[in-house]
């Protein structure tokens, strides 16, 4: 798996990833539908309108993107989204952490008294 730099510790050939102007910009999903065949995974990422109900009880929700994957690489995608969203709790757990006073800075009384 590659680290934050793109490299994945060989010394072989690496890849330079770019990004079309056209796709930079990115689209928002707030919900994803996986399915699979023989053949690959099918990834829909969808916004969903939680807000317009129908009377029914149906959320409507369009497709922004599907992607298509191999078997092959499907291991490879859930480790990266594993380690990412680790990153991402880690990075949030540690700001959130209360900010403490210098040591010795404290208004409590000193031990032993």
């Amino acid at each position: 798996m590659p680290d934050k730099s793109g490299n994945n510790g060989s010394h072989g050939p690496q890849v330079k990833v770019q990004v079309p102007a056209d796709i930079q910009r990115g689209v928002y999903a707030n919900m994803a539908r996986v399915n699979h065949s023989e053949f690959e995974f099918s990834i829909d990422f969808a916004n969903a309108d939680f807000a317009g109900q129908d009377p029914a009880g149906n959320i409507p929700a369009v497709v922004v993107a599907r992607i298509m994957v191999s078997h092959e690489f499907m291991p490879h995608l859930l480790e990266a989204l594993q380690e990412n969203y680790s990153r991402y709790l880690t990075r949030r757990d540690i700001e959130s952490l209360p900010e403490t006073d210098e040591p010795g800075e404290d208004d409590s009384p000193p031990l032993g008294n």
